[in-house]
């Protein structure tokens, strides 16, 4: 198995601080149309997004991953694919689902477990497809 490099670290906390401020726009641009329910998803995910961001770039760990290249190109095509995503999206379902999703994902890197990474990410990718 591969470790991530200090670089390919903050790629990661690059991409997890982009999510965080995508979700965080988005329930920002819709507050007065989301229900409490979903406004309280909405700020727990932002919130927990923003916080895996931050232990990234901090962490003194290694994080382990079966493909490292794969998982990280794919991850920023996610990343990119969700940025324009929350600009057209209208059904609040999908979005929470979305950024449950991303806190999933950040969870399984914490975990180091390439199956839950691996599989993480490619709910995330089925979900915005």
């Amino acid at each position: 198995m591969t470790k991530l490099t200090s670089k390919q670290i903050n790629e990661v906390a690059n991409n997890f601080l982009a999510l965080a401020q995508t979700i965080g726009d988005f329930r920002y641009m819709n507050y007065d149309t989301l229900t409490k329910t979903q406004n309280k998803n909405l700020r727990e995910s932002h919130k927990r997004t923003l916080n895996y961001s931050d232990d990234l770039y901090t962490i003194s760990a290694s994080l382990v991953m079966d493909d490292v290249h794969n998982s990280l190109a794919k991850l920023e095509s996610i990343t990119k694919k969700i940025k324009k995503l929350y600009k057209s999206l209208e059904d609040i379902h999908k979005i929470i689902n979305v950024a449950t999703s991303v806190v999933t994902l950040g969870a399984s890197i914490f975990s180091l477990n390439p199956q839950a990474i691996s599989e993480s990410i490619s709910k995330l990718s089925e979900i915005i497809e």
